[in-house]
């Protein structure tokens, strides 16, 4: 690690035997159950192309906080199974256009065919050449576009 990265951080010494994690898209069948939410990565894992998988958790957290905190001020049972299906409900749809978006960019990128270059490249040279089309893309990669918890959105719950 030093040879590549340099020891400015100290020596990198190791502490027990490496691991290695396969980097696999899953999808959680259920997020919600009685008593029950799955949030981030015990909900979905992505390919970390494009490092969103922390962002879909943080926007995973915001939301089930303001569906909890919501459920308590209309007195009604915070783990109530139709509470936690409200939470699934509004995450799903973002975590599988992610996860699809992030598994595309993943087999676009690693394809050698020329074929498939040839488009990617185009593609790419027709977002870089159509602003509004760049801006919504961008919008959405940084996770302020789409249905959004008011915790992401700057506001109190």
């Amino acid at each position: 690690l030093a040879a590549r990265f340099g020891d400015f951080l100290g020596p990198v010494e190791p502490i027990g035997p490496r691991w290695a994690y396969p980097l696999l898209l899953l999808l959680a069948e259920s997020y919600a159950s009685l008593r029950l939410a799955l949030v981030g990565e015990a909900a979905h894992t992505s390919h970390p192309i494009a490092g969103q998988g922390l962002n879909l958790g943080i926007r995973d957290v915001a939301a089930l906080a303001e569906l909890v905190i919501d459920a308590r001020r209309l007195g009604l049972d915070i783990g109530d199974e139709s509470v936690l299906l409200r939470y699934q409900q509004w995450r799903r749809f973002d975590a599988l256009a992610l996860v699809a978006v992030t598994d595309g960019l993943n087999r676009l990128f690693s394809n050698s065919f020329p074929p498939v270059q040839l488009a990617r490249d185009i593609g790419l040279a027709a977002v870089n050449r159509l602003p509004p089309l760049k801006r919504l893309l961008m919008r959405d990669a940084m996770g302020i576009a789409g249905d959004l918890p008011r915790l992401v959105r700057g506001e109190r719950l």
